[in-house]
């Protein structure tokens, strides 16, 4: 298991992973990700958790397990995850996803974020 903390950072690259790790990644205080994570669907588990103050701009296709982003959702858009036309997949099944409801929202930049198949 990996646990990044990002604190007032610029990060740039892909987060992988393989099956049986673990990716906890939180994004704070203005912190910002441009890169992919979980783009070859890999990994065992990635948790994403981004503040309202920071940003992740997103590069390739991209599953996560559950997203935690309570200052960046509004209604169906959320502001502070740059979709660039890609699509950002979450297990809708996972109870920590509860608040979002199973829903496709609107990325930032073009793109989705949207749960998987």
């Amino acid at each position: 298991m990996v646990i990044l903390t990002a604190d007032g950072q610029t990060l740039a690259g892909d987060m992988v992973a393989d099956k049986i790790s673990t990716i906890s990644a939180i994004l704070q205080n203005s912190s910002t990700l441009t890169g992919a994570i979980n783009a070859d669907k890999a990994a065992k588990a990635v948790n994403l958790t981004v503040d309202s103050s920071s940003t992740w701009s997103v590069t390739a296709d991209s599953y996560l397990t559950t997203l935690a982003d309570a200052g960046g959702i509004s209604g169906t858009t959320i502001a502070n995850i740059q979709g660039n036309g890609h699509t950002v997949y979450y297990d809708a099944g996972n109870s920590a996803n509860s608040g979002l409801g199973g829903k496709t929202y609107t990325l930032a930049g073009g793109g989705q974020l949207k749960p998987m198949a």
